[in-house]
């Protein structure tokens, strides 16, 4: 009876054990997952590397927190050619599989010298991007704060448009865009995009 008793403690310990083993794999699998570009749930750092703006090579470091459509990831090599041509720096490329659907970037911004309410201030922001042509459609406010705001919109420069999610941050003076291939992602997925969205100081 001991013996009976002494093995199906053991099997119970074994069976303990390989569940462990188990969750402790699939743990790691979802966590690595999660990870884009090495960072982790999409933590992307600004500024990356000196440019030849010096406001933006003094811009207050940085974390955007993303989180991407599923397939997509970023990486650190591509192109930003292929869509409007603005003035954006330190870009990281997203890919969906072998694919570059886009990139995200940034720039500095300064705060408009009069007081102006939280639903206009974009305004004072969005102009930064722009080298002279740039035109802004279908603008959609998503989110907003009295510090942050996050939409979605068209960019032209009159040769090549593209879906972009647009986003700043008052206290750091930065602003951001993830500029898309057009149709890439619908309005649900920009959307999502808009809403997982923050800033946060480095």
């Amino acid at each position: 009876m001991n013996e009976r008793k002494q093995n199906f403690t053991d099997h119970s310990s074994a069976m303990i054990l390989i569940s462990l083993v188990v969750m402790s794999l699939l743990a790691n699998s979802f966590f690595k997952d999660l990870m884009v570009n090495d960072n982790p749930m999409g933590e992307i750092r600004f500024p990356a590397y000196a440019t030849e703006n010096e406001d933006v090579n003094r811009a207050m470091p940085f974390v955007i927190n993303i989180t991407l459509p599923d397939g997509w990831e970023v990486k650190d090599s591509g192109t930003t050619e292929n869509w409007p041509d603005l003035a954006l720096y330190n870009p990281y490329y997203i890919y969906n599989g072998d694919e570059q659907i886009g990139y995200i970037a940034f720039n500095v911004f300064t705060p408009p010298a009069e007081d102006t309410d939280d639903i206009s201030y974009h305004q004072s922001v969005w102009p930064v991007m722009d080298k002279g042509s740039m035109q802004l459609n279908n603008y959609t406010l998503v989110r907003l704060t009295d510090t942050f705001e996050a939409s979605f919109c068209q960019l032209s420069d009159n040769v090549k448009t593209a879906d972009a999610v647009v986003c700043y941050n008052k206290d750091l003076k930065n602003m951001a865009a993830v500029v898309l291939t057009e149709g890439v992602a619908d309005q649900q997925a920009l959307t999502a995009i808009c809403l997982s969205l923050s800033f946060s100081a480095q």
